[in-house]
């Protein structure tokens, strides 16, 4: 089992409450204008029974209408986990660490995805060091073991077929006792200019037990070969983050780099997410996988890098209040 397989092992223990856990995979096809976003969890509430749930979320950027968002809980004993190989499984949909499928339907509207990947050979950590991902601070531990990948196989929405062929994707891993009390995210790998770019940031405010601290925002980019991570203390702090829901800038520098970048997306875009913490409390999440982005880089020493994005972003907005503007929550 390779290091990136090893990241996707489940981390909780399967006895104690107050623990959640997700496992997401996103994707886009440009040509076709789609995206779709699929979500296998756990939450371990610290009031009540464990249970797995598997999401789907489908994004149309010319046809917003055509939005779906699906859910389907079943008790976490009807889920199977396997280690090695990794394998999380629950109803008709299972992940594994290089390939996906599952079905949701309700309301007559329905979403079947059958996909598969060639997986990274090393994980990319969003958080810069290790006693962070093994230590009780922060509460929420992210990182990528398929940072980067391309996805083969089929997206099917209420009876119409999307053939993949080496669509740009991302499958993550997070898990905690508490989600931050806000955030901004996004990641981008379909950038026109230069296909092998990759950029993910995150900008959250989170808790030391009553006090919330300052927002930390950290940043990763890969651009010509290199991974840049613009994500230690001094980055965290220095890196600057101004947000609505809809609209993000942002700026950063480090290792020899320095970004500016604005994302954005219309409301119409939006679907929301409902996020419940262990104790009961929820975040609202404003997700779209067909955002805008443009990327300034500057290197010393060389020119000038202007990235851009064009309905091909993931990006979401995730707070304690919920905007009224969207409209299909789940």
């Amino acid at each position: 089992m390779g290091s990136s397989e090893r990241d996707n092992q489940l981390k909780w223990d399967g006895r104690t409450p107050g623990f959640y856990e997700v496992y997401y995979l996103k994707l886009n096809d440009p040509a076709a204008g789609i995206a779709a976003w699929l979500r296998y969890t756990l939450l371990a509430p610290l009031q009540g029974d464990p249970v797995a749930e598997v999401w789907g979320f489908f994004f149309d950027r010319s046809r917003p209408e055509e939005n779906l968002a699906l859910k389907a809980s079943y008790p976490w004993r009807e889920a199977r986990v396997d280690r090695d190989p990794f394998c999380f499984a629950v109803g008709p949909a299972m992940l594994t660490h290089s390939g996906a499928r599952g079905e949701l339907g309700e309301g007559g509207r329905r979403l079947r995805w059958d996909l598969r990947w060639e997986p990274n050979p090393a994980t990319v950590r969003l958080l810069p060091f290790r006693w962070m991902y093994e230590g009780p601070f922060p509460r929420t531990k992210v990182l990528s073991p398929n940072f980067d990948i391309r996805l083969h196989g089929i997206l099917e929405v209420d009876g119409r077929s999307y053939p993949l062929k080496g669509a740009p994707g991302q499958q993550a891993h997070l898990w905690g006792t508490r989600y931050a009390e806000r955030w901004v995210w996004g990641h981008c790998n379909a950038f026109a200019e230069d296909p092998e770019a990759v950029f993910e940031g995150l900008s959250a405010q989170v808790r030391l037990g009553p006090v919330a601290l300052p927002t930390l925002t950290l940043f990763v980019l890969r651009l010509g070969g290199r991974m840049v991570f613009l994500n230690g203390l001094s980055a965290m702090v220095r890196n600057r983050s101004r947000a609505e829901v809809g609209l993000w800038y942002f700026s950063g520098r480090g290792g020899g780099v320095s970004i500016q970048g604005v994302a954005q997306v219309p409301v119409e875009h939006l679907v929301g997410a409902i996020y419940t913490d262990p104790d009961g409390s929820r975040r609202w999440c404003h997700n779209t996988k067909v955002g805008d982005m443009s990327l300034n880089v500057f290197q010393v020493g060389r020119s000038q890098v202007t990235l851009t994005a064009r309905g091909t972003c993931a990006l979401e907005w995730v707070g304690r209040a919920q905007d009224p503007r969207v409209k299909r929550w789940v």
